[in-house]
């Protein structure tokens, strides 16, 4: 939406963006909230006993901390992209250039639900202990400098990296990359958890067997 230019004045309260980053900030305190309580529960398992096998602590503990990068880097990105929200437009030529930015990314498609759904998936694999559907992969980095070159070359030029935008983008670019590698990471631990569904087969052959019955049936 602040890429998109779409958010409306940051001064009305009822603003699509005003209304967003309420919204945003109450589901932030919460996932905090969630975090803390999880490393605490965890903490507690060393005074558990173990029947039936001890508890995968440092698996558990893996999992929080790369929920809490990823937490930390969507935290990055929104707090970058407020520079392409409330920036003056007084500047005239940083003004140009951001209307141009804007102007690009509403011709490309921007929106992915990719990473809500996988991360809705894994949520619901540790909660009902089923496992993970098989082949199941982390979601790319959108790689929006590439489709804006391919329309505009100059638009991301070493010449305009005096703008604020420019560092703005620069930082959610190399986030999202981030936000990719830590949800493969997370993928992977989960499934040492829950499991993977397993669609492979295995022929055996009975050709032996059948000899076997023949001659046995010669026999009686």
């Amino acid at each position: 939406m602040r890429l998109q230019g779409s958010g409306g004045s940051p001064n009305d309260k009822e603003s699509p963006g005003r209304r967003l980053d309420k919204a945003r900030a109450t589901v932030f305190t919460k996932e905090l909230a969630l975090l803390a309580g999880l490393r605490q529960h965890s903490a507690f398992t060393a005074w558990e006993p173990t029947f039936g096998g001890k508890f995968p602590r440092q698996t558990y503990d893996t999992i929080i901390q790369e929920v809490q990068n990823i937490l930390n880097y969507m935290a990055l990105i929104s707090y970058a992209s407020n520079i392409l929200h409330n920036h003056d437009d007084d500047d005239t030529d940083q003004a140009t250039w951001l209307n141009d930015f804007r102007r690009l990314v509403r011709s490309v498609d921007v929106t992915s639900q990719e990473l809500t759904s996988t991360l809705a998936l894994l949520s619901a694999s540790v909660t009902n202990g089923s496992p993970l559907p098989p082949y199941l992969r982390a979601p790319e980095a959108y790689r929006l400098s590439q489709k804006l070159e391919a329309i505009d070359a100059n638009i991301l030029h070493v010449s305009h990296i005096m703008e604020p935008g420019y560092a703005a983008f620069a930082v959610m670019q190399i986030a999202s990359s981030l936000i990719s590698d830590d949800m493969g990471k997370l993928i992977n631990n989960v499934k040492s958890l829950v499991g993977e569904v397993d669609f492979s087969f295995h022929v055996i052959s009975s050709s032996d067997e059948w000899k076997k019955d023949g001659q046995k049936g010669k026999t009686d």
